[in-house]
């Protein structure tokens, strides 16, 4: 296909993410994670729970993967967990996190076996690999408060 029948964008300022007139994004409580987001504003952080199988599973699930149960209740999370894989950021997406930069973005796989993308702050560091990760809570730039977690 011929550049000029291709529309290139820009990334380099971000773009936001639309589907109509709603903003897709990470902050776009929905009704199956209400809880979770009224936790968060408690500094809680809650998964979904199967009394079934006693499994976790992140906010959004609905149904249990392992047994087909559909009576998922909230549970807290014990706040524990380790570094899964992470990236260091020294090139912000957009302005709003340029006072941020170089910050860790990544996953942590939390003691109850459920995987969350999460900001990692060294505390006293250094991020690495399969580092033990401890949960807090703190305002970023998106001005909510979101779980992070310390590390080392």
């Amino acid at each position: 296909m011929s550049e000029d029948r291709i529309k290139l964008e820009d990334w380099a300022q971000g773009i936001p993410m639309r589907a109509g007139p709603v903003s897709l994004g990470l902050y776009q409580p929905s009704p199956e994670t209400a809880e979770y987001w009224q936790g968060l504003e408690r500094k809680e952080l809650l998964l979904r729970h199967c009394g079934h199988c006693n499994r976790h599973y992140h906010p959004k699930r609905i149904v249990c993967s392992d047994c087909g149960a559909s009576d998922l209740t909230w549970k807290h999370a014990a706040g524990g967990g380790r570094v899964y894989s992470f990236s260091e950021i020294h090139r912000a997406p957009s302005a709003a996190f340029a006072a941020s930069a170089p910050y860790i973005n990544g996953i942590v796989r939390l003691d109850e076996g459920v995987h969350l993308f999460t900001r990692f702050i060294p505390d006293p560091g250094p991020v690495k690999i399969d580092a033990p990760a401890r949960l807090d809570f703190r305002v970023l730039e998106s001005e909510w408060q979101l779980p992070v977690f310390l590390v080392g």
